[in-house]
């Protein structure tokens, strides 16, 4: 294994990772559970929202994989929640707008967080965004 492959390794090991990290993350919020009481593990949840998908974003070397697997963890909560708490039937049409009014301002915080993590690799690793010609 040479050392592109052990590094391509670390990294999809770490993006995984920061991707579980996520979801417990927001399944903690979402159901209102502190695996660590007091104050600490809310301070660490709220710092880790903001922080992971922009981890996430700089693990990604593709902004469009960046952006889905920030978003992936929330969005399969939110489709397993639907699911199981909250059928169709039990919906307010007129609360409706409420409820993809807050799923859809989270999947936008999420996204941009990825998109800034996603930038921030590309001027790490000093690789330009777009390419302006092609280099013969």
């Amino acid at each position: 294994m040479n050392n592109s492959d052990r590094g391509d390794l670390i990294r999809l090991i770490g993006l995984g990772l920061a991707i579980v990290l996520e979801a417990f993350v927001l399944l903690s919020v979402l159901l209102n559970v502190e695996p660590i009481p007091g104050e600490l593990y809310q301070r660490i949840s709220s710092v880790a929202i903001f922080v992971l998908p922009s981890i996430i974003g700089l693990l990604c070397k593709r902004i469009e994989g960046a952006i889905l697997l920030a978003i992936l963890p929330f969005w399969v909560l939110a489709v397993i929640y639907l699911a199981r708490s909250a059928p169709v039937w039990n919906i307010n049409l007129l609360t409706l707008g409420v409820l993809v009014e807050r799923v859809a301002s989270v999947s936008v915080l999420l996204a941009f967080l990825s998109i800034l993590g996603w930038l921030l690799r590309r001027v790490l690793i000093r690789q330009p965004i777009f390419a302006l010609g092609k280099k013969s």
